[in-house]
């Protein structure tokens, strides 16, 4: 992997704690459960890092790296519905896929989604001044990661956009004269990327599906959501391996199991992820002497 360090960045020897959030889909209120957690115990980050739904989270606590900012995005999460972010009907879905579109929900639901949540004044990397944020995506082309935020003009809502465009169900994301993916499809937890901007401490938030499938799978969404919770998890392991060999004294992983078999514009359990996240979170920080 490239080397990424801002230049001027301060030196390894300054405390700088980093939050790394996963891909997670619909399921990202389970982070929003952990960071909840870390922030109750003052545990705060300098550095956050973010892949697809991780992206987003990452993007609102970098705005507000408080506990105030972590329960406004709690309360995003409670109020979010499929028809705010795919409001696409079945039969809109097939049509789409008839017609050759490259996924089957519109882009654009969750780009005016993301800028109305944004407050007035944040637009560009640029004009977050607490912390430092980074977003990871996929060029399509050349299958290279692209790390948004070292580049401070750049925009956070594309930033994002292009992190989450997971096909079939999102489409790529065109910015800059380039096409984006999820930057889960090269690393669903880049922790690397805090490390390479000489984060001190690493809190790396993942949730995956471990388990196997309990039943035999039908229909061609459950069956690629599977598929990329496997894919996602061996990379997670193969991250961690990897990271832990730079990092001193290892990196605090705090991870998170998902709910089985949920489709990947379902809503209705965000309660529960919440509830979730939290306790795990709350027992991680137990067992480490952190709370």
């Amino acid at each position: 992997m490239n080397d990424y360090s801002r230049p001027g960045t301060d030196t390894p020897e300054r405390k700088k704690v980093a939050f790394v959030l996963s891909g997670a889909g619909n399921q990202g209120a389970l982070e929003v459960g952990v960071l909840l957690s870390l922030f109750e115990h003052n545990i705060r980050p300098d550095i956050l890092v973010g892949t697809s739904v991780g992206a987003i989270n990452a993007a609102a606590i970098a705005i507000n790296p408080t506990l105030e900012g972590a329960q406004w995005l709690e309360t995003l999460w409670r109020g979010v519905t499929k028809e705010d972010i795919m409001p696409n009907s079945y039969l809109s879905m097939v049509w789409r896929l008839v017609r050759g579109h490259s996924s089957v929900f519109d882009n654009e639901n969750l780009r005016a989604f993301l800028e109305s949540q944004l407050p007035e004044g944040i637009r560009q990397f640029g004009d977050i001044k607490e912390t430092e944020l980074y977003i990871t995506a996929v060029d399509l082309h050349t299958g290279d990661l692209r790390v948004f935020g070292i580049n401070r003009t750049e925009s956070l809502v594309d930033a994002v956009m292009a992190s989450t465009a997971l096909p079939p169900f999102l489409s790529p994301w065109q910015y800059q004269g380039r096409e984006y993916v999820d930057g889960g499809v090269i690393s669903d937890l880049p922790i690397r990327v805090a490390l390479e901007m000489n984060a001190t401490e690493t809190y790396a938030i993942g949730v995956y599906q471990r388990q196997r499938a309990r039943k035999s799978l039908r229909g061609i969404f459950r069956v690629i959501s599977q598929i990329v919770s496997i894919v996602s998890y061996q990379r997670l392991l193969d991250e961690l391996g990897w990271c832990s060999t730079l990092a001193k004294g290892g990196i605090p992983y705090i991870g998170v199991d998902a709910f089985e078999g949920l489709r990947f514009w379902d809503f209705s359990h965000t309660e529960e992820m919440l509830e979730k996240g939290k306790q795990v979170g709350e027992r991680y920080l137990r067992e480490h002497g952190l709370a």
